[in-house]
């Protein structure tokens, strides 16, 4: 058995090795070289768009009848009277931030990345009711940010509009009837719902984990909406806007598989831990270039079949990689209602899509090899499935299309 899986994983005998494969993940953690060290130890099935999926369960099935009770939960957690006396039941607006959970796209996917990771992480593969929790706390962090990002994105151009991505349901619904201050609130209600959930795991190390996620996604969004930029927005790197994406979308998910591993009984600090956090930052990597990816084909599409159109790309991998082939993009950008359709040409020529979608397979496959520290399981299986999955959906908030 090579030294170092001796040292970091004691008693992890019988698990086959081979030469190392895997590139380290792009990640904020420090000990990320060395939890891709010891990944790269295992044979990992390849994971690529149009590659056959890799055996194992589905994802979905393994934890669906847990998922149905995080949604019965969210909606009792939701209900509950607070030291105020208010209820959900009296408020309109709170009544619509509950709705997001179930009428968004990808509501199930952190809940079922918590759950499957508290089960393949477990000593024996089961998930306890902590979990369940943990996986209500993320999901309501997360709706929170997405009806806050809502307010700052209003202004943003959209595809036309017949677009369906028009936001969230809160925002869709009452910011032009009561303003964005409705859309605020609901989502800070959202958060203090989470806090008080989050005391509740009576857990020092999950709290901090916690907390560190949502720090990191404030942070991701200081850095994609710094109005001292103005313009200067369209001078940032790929690099820049990928860290941006990974505070502000991925550590979250990152930060809760983690905590999921610290409830199963491992140190924060572990290898385990360490690299169940590696595995969710990148995944939600993986989730997020597709999306992008995607949003840019649809662009591109639309320009060519209607010769011009009004909404130039917004700040996107595609984008930034076409850059820097392409640097008169950025010029153009600057000018976007007269020249969209120029600015969507450049992207097209300067191959920031297939880049994107390269890393995008880059991350999934990285997510896929770091889960090859942890012990064979059915729970396993389906996380490497779900790797598989996110690179091949047509929609990747939902891989399960």
């Amino acid at each position: 058995m090579p030294m170092l899986l001796s040292l970091l994983l004691p008693g992890a005998s019988g698990w086959a090795a081979s030469a190392p494969r895997v590139p380290a993940p792009r990640s904020l953690s420090p000990r990320a070289p060395v939890v891709a060290a010891v990944a790269s130890l295992y044979d990992t099935p390849v994971i690529a768009r149009e590659a056959p999926a890799p055996l194992g369960p589905d994802p979905y099935k393994v934890v669906n009848d847990d998922l149905e009770y995080i949604k019965n939960s969210i909606r009792k957690v939701l209900s509950e009277k607070g030291s105020g006396g208010g209820a959900l039941a009296r408020n309109e607006v709170l009544t619509m931030a509950a709705r997001e959970f179930m009428q968004r796209k990808g509501k199930s996917f952190r809940p079922m990345l918590v759950l499957l990771v508290g089960r393949a992480t477990g000593a024996d593969f089961v998930a306890e009711p902590r979990h369940t929790k943990l996986a209500v706390i993320a999901e309501m962090i997360h709706t929170a940010s997405l009806i806050h990002a809502d307010v700052l994105e209003e202004d943003l151009d959209r595809v036309d509009q017949e677009d369906d991505r028009m936001g969230t349901v809160v925002h869709q619904e009452v910011a032009l009837d009561v303003g964005n201050k409705v859309c605020i609130l609901a989502g800070d209600f959202l958060l203090a719902k989470a806090a008080v959930e989050l005391s509740l795991l009576c857990n020092s190390d999950v709290t901090a984990i916690v907390a560190g996620g949502l720090e990191q996604i404030c942070e991701g969004g200081m850095k994609s909406y710094d109005p001292s930029e103005g313009d200067a927005s369209m001078s940032r790197s790929l690099d820049e806007h990928l860290d941006a994406c990974r505070r502000r979308h991925a550590q979250l998910i990152g930060n809760a598989c983690q905590a999921a591993a610290v409830i199963s009984g491992h140190e924060a600090d572990s290898t385990v831990a360490m690299g169940v956090l590696e595995f969710g930052v990148e995944l939600a990597m993986a989730q997020l270039l597709c999306q992008e990816a995607q949003e840019a084909e649809k662009l591109i599409k639309a320009a060519k079949g209607r010769g011009a159109i009004k909404a130039a790309p917004v700040p996107s991998a595609p984008l930034y990689a076409s850059m820097e082939k392409e640097p008169q993009l950025r010029t153009l950008l600057l000018q976007r209602d007269t020249y969209a359709a120029q600015a969507l040409e450049l992207v097209e020529r300067g191959g920031g899509v297939a880049r994107t979608w390269e890393l995008a397979a880059e991350s999934a496959q990285n997510a896929a090899n770091l889960l090859q520290i942890l012990p064979a399981s059915a729970a396993r299986d389906a996380l490497v499935v779900l790797c598989h999955k996110v690179l091949n959906a047509d929609d990747p908030n939902d891989p399960r299309s």
